[in-house]
Formats: C-alpha cells, structure tokens, sequence
C-alpha cells in the first residue's frame, strides 16, 4: 500500500486521550436539575421549551443522542434522556463531580467569554464548582448597550468604553477581548467608520432608531476597530465571533473572510486576532490564519456540535493553517459534561484525522503527536501568556 505500511485503513494509530487540554472558548454556568432534558445534553441549536415536539426535536439531533449514550457509560445507567438526567443531579457535589469529568479528559484549563449570559454571572460560584484554571475574556457589547442605553454624549461614551477595556485587562484580570459584532450588523467592516468623527455621528444614528439594530451600523464598525486598536496597545489577544450561532444570527454575514480587508492593514495587522468557531466556513479560516501572521482559528461549536463533521472541521483547519495557529474549544455552556464531551470527541477525531495524514506520508508520528499537543492546550497557553 501507499503511504506509512505500518497503519492499514482499519487501523488508528494514535491515543490522545491522555493528552492535557486548555478549551479556547466557552461560557460560565449555572447547574439546573428537575427537567426531562438535563441542559449539557443539548445541542446549542435546540429550541427552549420541554413541550413533547421541542424535545422530539432535539432528540433527534446526532449529538443529542450521542452525548446522551456518553454520559449514560460514565455514569453507568441507561441511555435514556430522563434517566440521565435522574442519575446526573444524585451527583450531589458539584465540584467533585467536575473533578471526575475533567481528570477523565485532562482538562487543565478554561478560557471563559463571561459576556453570556446576561447579566453576568458571579465567576466566585463558577470558580468554586470548576476545577480547573479559570482564563476570562471581556465582551465588549454588553458596556455598549449599557452606554447606548443610559444615553451618554460622545466624549464620556468612548471614554467610559476606553477605560472599561483597560481596567478589565490591567486591574480585573482579564486577558482578553472579545466581540460578537457579527451577531449585531455583521463582519464586514467598513474602514470608513474608523475616526472619531464616523463614530460620534454612528452614535447619534444608533440613538435615534434603537429598533433598527443596521443603524447602529457606523458606531459597531467604530468601537470594534477601536477596541482593535487597543488590543494592540494592551497586547492582548481579540477574539471575534464567526460562522454559526444561535437562532437569531444572519449566517452570511458571518463568514470571517469578511475580515481580511481590515486584519491586513495597519495598525490591524497587529492584532492577534482570533477568528471564533469558524463553522461551515473553517477553510476561509484555515486560509485566513495561513496567509496572515496575526490570525488564529478557533474550531469550537462545530467541535462538538456538529458531530458527524468534527474529523472533516479538524482536517478542513489543517489544509493550509500552520499548526501553531489552531485552536481547539468547546462552546460549552450548561454544565461540565458539555467539556469533557466537547475534549472527548476532539481527541478521538484528531486520533483518525493523523492517522489518515500518516497513512499518507503527510506526516511523521512525532509530528502528529506534537501537533496534537499544540491544538488541544499547548497554542492557548502560549496565545494567552500562561504556559504550563
């Protein structure tokens, strides 16, 4: 056969499943028990509700039945949806339980968007119930709709903005931003919107008609370059919602090549920015994050998601981004399980992704090994400036 003769089609060649992992992108939460559906068991794209047609709905769903037979193994009970979720809340210490899930997966680490849900939630509860290293990232919208909301003029709104940015990076601990602007009035960027006087005049638009979110348009477009410019200044890394979302997001408006235009001019090209997701549109990003120096990828949501396309998302990312600019994550955002689900398929579709490129001689095994070590923990660390 072509290839390395050592592994045949049938064969995988690598275990990752002792390997640590930092996940690049998730929410805080908060545990809920009493339902038929325990909340980690659903897809993010599952209709709210417990009505007999949302959860036919979201039982239908590969993840949902996938998670599902998962969860029922580790905790040794049927795979039934409500049986689950009866075994998970006798799990009555919530840390210890994390405990298990996460030295099952060597979860070292969590890089944490506290900008959902709304309000915030207290990150002391979250930090007691989570055992592992807590790494916050600072959303930018929810101090732009409290502006927009109480009113502010001009000067005291970019400087209020300015100075939650700096506080949150140099006093809170934070260390990173964070934008969901595609959610808002999309990514492509209008360099137009860049000076002062763009904005102060987005800001009186954005005022004037609050029920027309493409009005605040010039202002998003302002305060996101803006925040740019100071990721810069601050070095700090900038994350960027891309690809899908929930229910409410206009998908192509989402495509991160949007992007380019403004990651490769100066003093963009500066930051280290990186793209969120990424789903369906991963080989944009895979080229994106190959052809600019400032540009990293994040894979989560699609991982774990959707489920019968994680090895092809991993194997899109790796078509053209150098190794060191992938990142894996999860989205989770009910519970703990969602992290030790999300890792878990990671692992295991990284393990037939490699096996595949030695196979065909793309790779050697101590590449692929190390590869996989940079994705799952090694390039958060280093992106973030806290190596193990």
């Amino acid at each position: 056969m072509e290839g390395n003769p050592a592994v045949t089609d049938s064969v995988t060649a690598f275990d990752f499943s002792a390997l640590p992992v930092v996940d690049n992108h998730l929410h805080p939460y908060v545990i809920s028990h009493g339902k038929k559906r325990y909340a980690p068991l659903n897809s993010f794209l599952g209709m709210p509700g417990e009505d007999e047609a949302t959860l036919a709905h979201r039982d239908a769903m590969l993840y949902q039945r996938w998670a599902t037979r998962q969860l029922a193994a580790f905790l040794s009970c049927d795979a039934d949806p409500e049986v689950v979720a009866a075994a998970r809340a006798n799990q009555g210490d919530e840390r210890a339980w994390a405990e298990r899930l996460f030295r099952d997966q060597n979860i070292e680490a969590l890089v944490v968007d506290t900008g959902y849900p709304q309000p915030p939630l207290d990150m002391c509860g979250y930090r007691a119930i989570t055992p592992a290293e807590i790494l916050t990232i600072y959303r930018i919208e929810p101090p732009i709709k409290a502006l927009l909301d109480a009113g502010v003029p001009w000067d005291e709104f970019v400087q209020r903005f300015d100075e939650g940015i700096a506080r949150a990076i140099r006093d809170e601990g934070f260390l990173g931003l964070k934008s969901i602007i595609a959610y808002r009035t999309g990514l492509e960027i209008d360099i137009s919107h860049e000076s002062d006087a763009a904005g102060k005049t987005g800001l009186t638009h954005a005022l004037s008609d609050r029920d027309d979110m493409m009005a605040s348009k010039p202002l998003r477009d302002h305060l996101l370059l803006r925040a740019l410019r100071l990721a810069v200044d601050l070095n700090v890394p900038f994350q960027i919602h891309t690809g899908i979302g929930d229910r409410d997001i206009v998908l192509e408006r989402c495509n991160p090549a949007l992007l380019n235009s403004v990651l490769k001019r100066e003093p963009y090209r500066d930051a280290k920015v990186i793209l969120i997701h990424t789903y369906p549109y991963v080989a944009e990003a895979s080229w994106m994050a190959a052809a600019l120096p400032n540009v990293w990828m994040d894979l989560s949501e699609g991982v774990p998601f959707a489920l019968a396309a994680v090895d092809r998302i991993f194997a899109t990312a790796l078509e053209l981004a150098p190794i060191n600019r992938i990142l894996y994550g999860s989205d989770a955002f009910a519970g703990p399980e969602q992290i030790w689900l999300g890792a878990k398929i990671a692992k295991a579709a990284l393990a037939r992704v490699f096996s595949d490129l030695l196979r065909k001689d793309l790779v050697t095994e101590d590449e692929a090994r190390d590869a996989a070590r940079a994705i799952l923990a090694g390039n958060a660390r280093v992106l973030y400036g806290v190596l193990g």
